[in-house]
C-alpha cells in the first residue's frame, strides 16, 4: 500500500500514485533514493523545487527526475541526453513503483554531443549526476558556457562526479576488476584483456538499464569504451573552468578514500589527487 505522506502529496499535488515498497532493482533504488535526497539536500536549500523549472545534463534514464516530482514535489524537469535511456523510464516505474504515469511536467530529449541548449532553455536550477567526467575535455568549458546561458540570473547549477578518474575506481571498471587504482598501474590492452576473461556476476548495483540492449559481450566493450574517453579531470581543474564559464562557487565538497594508494602512483600523482574520488559542487551564475 501506498504510504499516507505520498497519498497526500499525490493528492495535493496532482502527481501519480507510486509504491516504493515494491522497489527491488538496486540501480533503480540508488537513483530514487541517495541520487535525488543528495542534488535536493544540494539544491534545495537555494531554490524551491516546487516553483523551479529544472534541466537534467546527462539525464540518463531519468529515474532522479523522476523521484525528484514524486518524493520532494519538483513540478517541471526536463532532462537532456546523448544516449535515450529514458525512453525506458515508463516501463520501469510501472515495474518498480506500480506507476501507471509518468508526471505531467517530465519531458525528456535526445540531443548531440556539444550541442547548444541556450536560447532554447532558460532555467532556474540545473543538475548534472556523474556526467562531466564523460564529456570531451576540450567542450567542458564550451557546454559549461552554453548552460550558464541556460540559467536565469541567481539560479544554481548543482555537478557531481564519482568516482574521478586518478581515484581508486575512477576507471568506471570496478564490474568487472575490483582492484583499487588498477588503470593507473596496468596497460590499457591488459585492462582490456582482464575484461574479456570476467566470468562472473556483476554488482547489480553497478548494472545500468543498458545492460540488456549490449548483452555480456556488448556491455564489456560499451564500458571499456567509456573507459577510454574519460576526460581525466580532476576536481581543481572542474572548478576552475566552472568559474572561467563564470560560475560561482556556492558551495564546494571533495570526498576522499581512507585508502593509501600504491606507492609507486605516489611517486607520480599527489596523494589528493589519488584519494579524491568524488567531487560535490553548487554553483550559481551571478546576477538577480
Amino acid at each position: 500500500m501506498l504510504h499516507l505522506i505520498d497519498r497526500i502529496k499525490s493528492a495535493f499535488q496532482g502527481q501519480p500514485r507510486f509504491d516504493e515498497s515494491l522497489i527491488t532493482n538496486e540501480w533503480f533504488k540508488a537513483h530514487f533514493f541517495y541520487a535525488t535526497d543528495l542534488i535536493h539536500d544540494w539544491m534545495g536549500k537555494e531554490l524551491d523545487l516546487r516553483q523551479s523549472k529544472l534541466l537534467n545534463f546527462g539525464c540518463g534514464d531519468g529515474i532522479s527526475d523522476l523521484a525528484l516530482m514524486l518524493r520532494y514535489g519538483a513540478q517541471r524537469i526536463h532532462g537532456v541526453d546523448i544516449r535515450q535511456e529514458f525512453k525506458k523510464l515508463p516501463k520501469i516505474a510501472r515495474e518498480q513503483l506500480h506507476l501507471q504515469r509518468l508526471p505531467k511536467g517530465l519531458s525528456f530529449e535526445n540531443i548531440q554531443p556539444s550541442q547548444s541548449l541556450a536560447g532554447k532553455h532558460q532555467v532556474d536550477g540545473i543538475m548534472s549526476w556523474s556526467t562531466f567526467e564523460h564529456v570531451q575535455r576540450d567542450q567542458v568549458l564550451p557546454i559549461a558556457r552554453d548552460l550558464f546561458q541556460c540559467l536565469r540570473p541567481g539560479g544554481v547549477f548543482f555537478l557531481q562526479i564519482e568516482p574521478l578518474y586518478y581515484s581508486a575506481w575512477g576507471a568506471h571498471l570496478r564490474r568487472y576488476i575490483d582492484t583499487p587504482w588498477v588503470h593507473l598501474l596496468v596497460s590499457e590492452e591488459e585492462l582490456w584483456q582482464r575484461i574479456q576473461a570476467y566470468e562472473g556476476e556483476l554488482d547489480m548495483g553497478e548494472v545500468d538499464y543498458g545492460f540488456d540492449d549490449f548483452g555480456v559481450d556488448g556491455y564489456k566493450r560499451f564500458v571499456f569504451k567509456e573507459y577510454q574517453h574519460l576526460n581525466r579531470l580532476t576536481a581543481d581543474e572542474l572548478i576552475a573552468l566552472m568559474q572561467e564559464a563564470g560560475f560561482e562557487v556556492v558551495r564546494q565538497q571533495k570526498n576522499h578514500m581512507q585508502d593509501m594508494p600504491p606507492l609507486p602512483l605516489l611517486e607520480h600523482y599527489p596523494q589528493e589527487v589519488l584519494t579524491n574520488n568524488e567531487i560535490l559542487l553548487l554553483l550559481r551564475r551571478p546576477g538577480a
